[in-house]
């Protein structure tokens, strides 16, 4: 099993960095219609220790704005970060622009199980999670997309 680090949610997980065998990967979705019937399935890419630590220093940032956010402090025009955050964590997101990325000659093809452990939180998008990878040669034949962008 894999943690999870940080995630981008639109009815399920679309993207982020979790590791996969203890090495730091960035992923992405490959499903581009939430709503067709076919298998998601996501393209893993390694990335640096410094991106990786990077990415954890903003998602906890983002974290304590969402904690006050939930709790009625503060109010989403201040997404994605508390003002007292905002210079740190716009200068982290501009660093890692470049880092998240899926490297076109290095990538793993892999369906996921996520797996919430969070069990106070009442929104999947805001646990804690970990993933199980299932590396594939190919991307499952169920997937419309199967034939794109490999």
């Amino acid at each position: 099993m894999d943690k999870v680090y940080s995630f981008d949610w639109y009815d399920g997980v679309r993207g982020g960095v979790a590791t996969y065998n203890g090495q730091p990967c960035y992923f992405e979705s490959q499903c581009v219609d939430i709503f067709t019937d076919g298998t998601d399935w996501f393209k893993l890419s390694p990335i640096s220790e410094a991106a990786f630590e990077q990415n954890k220093e903003q998602w906890a940032l983002w974290r304590i704005y969402d904690a006050a956010f939930q709790a009625g402090q503060i109010g989403i025009e201040h997404h994605p970060f508390l003002p007292e955050n905002r210079e740190r964590g716009e200068e982290l997101q501009q660093q890692l622009e470049h880092q998240l990325i899926i490297d076109d000659n290095n990538f793993m093809i892999a369906q996921a199980e996520f797996l919430g452990l969070d069990k106070q939180m009442q929104r999947m998008d805001r646990a804690e999670m970990e993933v199980r990878w299932n590396i594939l040669l190919a991307p499952p034949s169920a997937s419309w997309r199967a034939g794109y962008d490999v």
